[in-house]
């Protein structure tokens, strides 16, 4: 490398390259914190898909999908309880607790939005359909309006009142493919969904008018969940190369972290990721039976 003629030493020449890479690419605020998954191996989960947290309990819930129950662990990620309803569960993928109490499930194996009867430990299964068409619902959030539902046969967000009417759709628009949703999130109570073929995000209002389009370039493989932060940067798992990647609102990359593997902090088909109450971020890393947890 020469400057006006002059060599410079391959030492400058490196801490000029080292100093350019770091301007592309910010370095990963985000450190292992734990791991959710029982300590006997006999016991281990088995293509765990969901997530959530209950702030008020200060619970993580998992779906273990293969096992067909509901794992609840502490704070601290320590296991609490193990649920399967009297075995009648069946794959069950994602869950929600409302205010009342009431938890609901998504069940793959009977293609069921499911009310758990704690008190004497029933499933209560509901066949949902939307306009005479039979809805098979994937992923699930719920807020004070309501309960919503990703369709993944048509690949729109639904969003239900308590009765289980739709009352709104969240499509992707027709002009972008009408390739579908693979995953959403309901944050600040409006509705951020992820496009997988498109890899894009689409941000709702709340009449199901789209209000934004962020594309995510070509950093990213195989979108498959998204999460926001607090500072409002956006979160995209990507399951074939297992890394997690951050964009600002603007879509511009910021930087990645993890990747594939079996270890402490690698993924392997992950499945879901989300923020915690606390602003941890967490990563339900299906292929290895677990949830890793970040913090800052």
């Amino acid at each position: 490398m020469k400057k006006n003629g002059m060599r410079i030493p391959w030492l400058l020449s490196l801490i000029l390259f080292s100093s350019l890479c770091g301007q592309a690419e910010a370095k990963t605020p985000w450190r292992w914190q734990m791991t959710l998954k029982p300590e006997l191996a006999t016991d281990a989960m088995h293509m765990p898909h969901g997530l959530y947290v209950d702030a008020e309990k200060e619970r993580y819930y998992v779906a273990d999908s293969g096992n067909n129950r509901l794992l609840s662990f502490d704070r601290k990620g320590l296991l609490v309880h193990s649920f399967t309803a009297n075995d009648e569960l069946k794959t069950p993928s994602d869950l929600i607790r409302t205010k009342t109490g009431e938890l609901w499930i998504i069940e793959r194996g009977r293609n069921s939005l499911t009310r758990i009867d704690m008190a004497n430990k029933q499933t209560v299964p509901h066949t949902l359909t939307d306009q005479g068409r039979l809805v098979f619902p994937d992923r699930i959030e719920y807020n004070e309006n309501g309960f919503y539902l990703l369709d993944k046969a048509s690949g729109a967000v639904l969003m239900l009142d308590t009765t289980l009417a739709v009352r709104q759709r969240f499509r992707c628009p027709a002009e972008q493919g009408n390739g579908g949703f693979v995953d959403f999130i309901l944050h600040d109570n409006e509705v951020w969904a992820l496009d997988q073929r498109a890899k894009a995000v689409y941000h709702f209002q709340a009449n199901g008018e789209v209000a934004g389009r962020i594309s995510l370039g070509e950093e990213i493989q195989v979108p498959v969940s998204l999460a926001i932060g607090s500072q409002g940067l956006l979160y995209v798992l990507d399951r074939l190369d297992g890394v997690i990647i951050a964009y600002d609102r603007d879509g511009r990359f910021k930087y990645r972290f993890l990747g594939a593997g079996q270890a402490q902090g690698q993924l392997y088909y992950p499945a879901e990721l989300r923020f915690d109450p606390w602003g941890q971020l967490c990563v339900v890393d299906e292929g290895n039976g677990r949830v890793e947890v970040f913090s800052r």
